[in-house]
């Protein structure tokens, strides 16, 4: 039992205790093996499990899969959930996974946060808004793995507080055990998106519901009267949309939370979590062949630079249907149901650029270097064979609201290089690798999630001036 389980749920399981239990784990169960991937701020060790036959030897032909919990440390469940996967796999349950999946188990990547029970990191750091810049220890631990495992799937872990002073003014609140968000970002291939919205999320639907558990498309925004309803963000700086747009099948769960965000309920929401899982890993092994052809192919796509189109700004917009909206009223406590007009579900581009070739990056600038090094991407000083180079020039540095934020969307004027760019001064980025899709979406100057929407690097859009990353054509 998991220390939570030995308690009644009364607390969440410590640091000290999460450590205590997987290594234990670990010592009595052949098919558990643990290992420190990195250090939290503070300190703390960042444990990985990995779930896999102890007698089979290594292979590719496995579909590997990547569960990360706890980014945000006031989310409790979200670690239990993990561990009380770990403890069903110890005792036996899900046999069959162990022979067909490699399945990695990062329970709790924000230890420091969960002791004290607070979101942020001890850096002040949003770890599921640091998929870019990489500045935690916590995620550059987590990105560190990625890249070694290079799993098919990922699953990152949450919850969502559903007792907001705003949906308790508009008389209900969202009140979901479980709600699951798919990749949204237009520059996804389309085969994954559509497997996880058709095939994964009703799987898990149907698993919660025979349970008695309930289950929603993972949906953000205000209380209905005071703006838009959508599905999750379209960014890759989190842990879903951050490793999707590597090409790999990403979800993010959004458990309850209590009313303390501690431990009010702790047991419901640890369980329906963990059911959720299961219900995903079970129908990703029975279609494993399939998840990891997908994904292999869309990854062989990036590595091999075929991008075409990519979309660097991106909407939600509505469709011809509101959204029926099961509540739970916040003045009778009983199931209610709100019609919510202002439903924007699709997600459509609109700004596109060809890609090009690579990208030539000063070699001046160590901020932006850093950069890219901690992302592992390859740069050059081969650069002899480029036939046209473009700069931007920054007219005008605007703003503009994308979802529901200000949002940096600068005015430039494409412009012709005729002056020969030498290696001594630019590393040349090229576009076949697996991140060719992030580097565009974060290197382009209008991108709606690229490198303007950082105060690290304003230093790059100075109005009158050119933009100091080119384009090589």
């Amino acid at each position: 039992m998991t220390p939570a389980q030995l308690r009644s749920y009364q607390l969440p399981t410590t640091y000290m205790e999460l450590k205590a239990f997987v290594k234990d784990l670990a010592e009595k169960c052949e098919w558990l093996n643990y290992e420190i991937i990195g250090h939290s701020v503070e300190g703390r060790e960042i444990l990985a499990v990995r779930a896999m036959a102890a007698d089979l030897p290594a292979s590719d032909n496995r579909l590997r899969i990547l569960l990360f919990s706890q980014q945000h440390g006031n989310e409790q469940s979200s670690k239990e959930a993990a561990l009380l996967l770990m403890a069903n796999i110890a005792n036996g349950k899900h046999p069959e996974w162990l022979r067909n999946i490699e399945l990695w188990i990062v329970p709790q990547v924000n230890p420091d946060a969960s002791e004290v029970n607070k979101r942020r990191n001890a850096q002040n750091l949003d770890l599921n808004r640091d998929h870019i810049m990489l500045e935690s220890p916590e995620v550059q631990a987590l990105h560190a793995l990625f890249h070694r495992v290079m799993p098919h799937v990922t699953i990152d872990v949450h919850e969502y507080q559903p007792y907001r002073p705003s949906w308790a003014e508009f008389g209900g609140f969202k009140f979901f055990d479980v709600q699951v968000g798919i990749l949204t970002n237009p520059n996804i291939a389309s085969n994954i998106k559509n497997y996880s919205y058709r095939v994964a999320l009703p799987a898990i639907e149907n698993r919660l519901l025979e349970a008695g558990f309930s289950f929603h498309n993972y949906l953000i925004g205000p209380a209905p009267h005071q703006g838009l309803t959508r599905f999750s963000t379209v960014d890759i700086d989190d842990g879903r949309q951050g490793f999707g747009i590597l090409g790999g099948m990403s979800f993010i769960y959004e458990g309850i939370n209590g009313r303390d965000n501690f431990a009010h309920n702790l047991e419901r929401r640890t369980i329906s979590q963990t059911l959720a899982l299961e219900s995903l890993i079970d129908v990703l092994h029975n279609d494993r062949r399939k998840v990891k052809r997908m994904v292999e192919n869309s990854r062989e796509r990036l590595i091999q630079g075929r991008l075409r189109r990519v979309a660097i700004r991106m909407d939600h917009f509505r469709d011809s249907n509101p959204l029926l909206l099961p509540l739970i009223s916040s003045r009778t406590q009983r199931d209610t149901l709100a019609v919510v007009e202002n439903f924007h579900p699709i997600v459509r581009p609109t700004h596109t650029i060809d890609a090009p070739a690579g990208y030539l990056i000063p070699k001046s600038d160590s901020m932006l270097v850093g950069l890219l090094q901690r992302h592992n991407i390859k740069m050059t000083n081969d650069f002899q064979n480029l036939n046209r180079v473009y700069g931007y020039m920054i007219i005008q540095n605007r703003i503009v609201v994308a979802e529901a934020a200000d949002n940096a969307f600068p005015l430039v004027q494409r412009v012709r290089i005729t002056k020969a760019v030498s290696p001594l001064e630019y590393f040349f980025v090229p576009l076949n690798q697996l991140k060719s899709a992030f580097i565009v979406l974060t290197l382009e100057p209008e991108s709606q999630v690229g490198l303007a929407q950082y105060r690290q690097f304003q230093h790059l859009f100075v109005e009158g001036k050119m933009f100091p990353i080119l384009r090589a054509e």
